[in-house]
């Protein structure tokens, strides 16, 4: 399966359109409903958005195309706040690396990545490259989640997010 290919943004266009400061891009021109000064305005699903010319346009890759002229595929928040959108949390990323760096799925019930209930132990595992690696069953729910938290860094490397906020 291949990546998909990323919408190109034209930096020129964005660097006309916005002035960027400490991780946000304010309008630095009156264009249809939006007006100088705007901010962007928040998705569904939790990112800051703008839209132009009738397309929603998700602010971090806006500020990316605002510093560098090429937009990758995927872009990763650093430190997983999707909301810090500071040049400096932002990085290029396949999207195997993206996963690597999301926060623990709000259903989880052991409140570790990769930790789940299975009879009255607990099992630690690792997806990496699409695979998931069995680390093993564990009486102690803090020996699942140091065996998970030392294989994660190993594989995942500077990706490597444990399911906190950094």
């Amino acid at each position: 399966m291949g990546e998909r290919q990323a919408n190109p943004i034209d930096s020129m266009m964005v660097r006309s359109f916005f002035d960027y400061s400490n991780g946000e891009l304010v309008w630095k021109i009156n264009k249809g409903r939006a007006k100088i000064g705007g901010k962007a305005s928040i998705n569904s699903t939790g990112y800051k958005v703008f839209k132009i010319n009738q397309k929603t346009c998700l602010e971090h890759r806006l500020i990316w195309a605002w510093h560098f002229d090429e937009t990758p595929v995927f872009l990763d928040h650093k430190n997983g706040n999707i909301l810090d959108n500071r040049i400096e949390n932002l990085r290029p990323a396949t999207h195997q690396q993206n996963m690597c760096n999301r926060k623990t799925p709000s259903h989880n019930q052991s409140g570790v990545k990769g930790v789940y209930r299975s009879g009255k132990k607990w099992v630690a595992q690792v997806t990496s490259n699409g695979k998931i690696n069995y680390l093993g069953s564990f009486e102690d729910l803090d020996d699942a989640k140091a065996v998970v938290f030392e294989r994660r860094k190993l594989m995942h490397q500077e990706f490597c997010q444990n399911g906190e906020s950094l």
